[in-house]
């Protein structure tokens, strides 16, 4: 499981732990390995957000990844698994866009 967590903008490195992180949301391998393009893209943009790796976006990033999902969703069309996946996602990016807070995942 891949646990999401908002992070406040002032932090700059990745967190060795989620501590006091307030918890965004949390994705499995699948609903990941889903929207491995998306992904993909987010990441040649800069917005890497891996399944395996512990990892954090900063808020642009977060932007820029919240902008390639939205962009590229219509790749998604009849896959009802990955759509699914896509709305658990795009809603969390963007209720961290409007906070103006980063994410960071941790893998178990």
């Amino acid at each position: 499981m891949l646990d999401i967590y908002y992070v406040p903008a002032f932090v700059m490195d990745m967190p060795q732990h989620p501590g006091d992180l307030e918890l965004a949301g949390s994705m499995d391998l699948d609903a990941h390995r889903s929207l491995a393009g998306l992904f993909d893209r987010g990441r040649q943009a800069g917005a890497e957000l891996s399944y395996f790796e512990d990892s954090m976006l900063k808020p642009a990033q977060v932007a820029v990844l919240l902008e390639t999902f939205t962009a590229n969703a219509g790749e998604l069309e009849g896959n009802q698994p990955g759509l699914a996946a896509f709305d658990v996602m795009h809603a969390l990016l963007k209720a961290a866009v409007s906070r103006g807070v980063g994410l960071a995942a941790f893998g178990d």
